[in-house]
């Protein structure tokens, strides 16, 4: 593994763009048994209508017609994503609630797969998947290759959206300062302006003055639209 694992990331280290980290990471995939696999990153916001990133090298009808059918608002493991960092194995009763996709997922050579998430600390949700047309995945071959999968998925995740992130569509936040963060703390606490200048022994006035400005930053029309973006992008942590 330690070879394996030093090849990838070298590889992750030289590309010089994203196409190159992804090929590096199938590179890799291909290596553990994994001729198909995918990468998927859900932003943060808006939080109506989610922005996803999706890259993989399935074969190119699959992906049109994934898109056009929509199956990603229903696709079992994206939904599992969303909520749980535990792995997912693809089986019939994983694909029960969208048995159509499971069908025309299979007719493509998409028959064995597995599937782990991870949350970045900007509040994005990245999902790594490795699948395969034949033989299906056994409970000892997954004892056997869980580091390197799991290493696999944290690597990916950490390259991957790194260079997502660097052109993210939508809005462009700025960022805030010390103080418009906790402000934006103490907000979401349930704080007014007056408690919050209580409890930094400063004035209303001022408090006001930084908590308007953290509203622009972060693109919200009112002091609870902006506390919610700031906490779904990780920026109160």
């Amino acid at each position: 593994m330690e070879r394996w694992g030093g090849a990838l990331l070298q590889a992750l280290h030289d590309s010089a763009c994203i196409e190159q980290a992804f090929d590096a990471v199938a590179d890799a995939a291909q290596q553990l048994g994994f001729d198909l696999c995918a990468y998927g990153y859900q932003f943060p916001l808006p939080f109506t209508r989610k922005r996803c990133y999706l890259i993989s090298n399935y074969d190119p009808c699959w992906r049109e017609r994934y898109k056009e059918a929509g199956y990603l608002r229903i696709d079992p493991t994206v939904l599992h994503a969303r909520r749980s960092l535990e792995p997912v194995l693809w089986n019939d009763a994983t694909f029960g609630p969208a048995a159509q996709l499971w069908d025309e997922a299979r007719s493509f050579g998409l028959r064995h797969g597995w599937a782990q998430a991870c949350f970045g600390p900007e509040g994005g949700v990245g999902l790594l998947t490795l699948a395969r047309d034949v033989e299906p995945l056994t409970m000892s071959e997954l004892r056997a290759k869980e580091m390197p999968m799991r290493f696999l998925v944290n690597v990916a995740h950490g390259a991957l959206s790194s260079w997502v992130l660097r052109f993210p569509p939508g809005l462009q936040l700025e960022r805030l300062t010390p103080r418009e963060r906790e402000v934006l703390r103490w907000a979401a606490d349930g704080k007014t302006s007056n408690d919050t200048a209580r409890l930094l022994s400063s004035s209303p006035h001022t408090i006001e003055f930084h908590m308007k400005n953290a509203t622009r930053k972060m693109g919200a029309g009112s002091r609870p639209a902006a506390t919610a973006r700031a906490a779904a992008t990780g920026l109160l942590r």
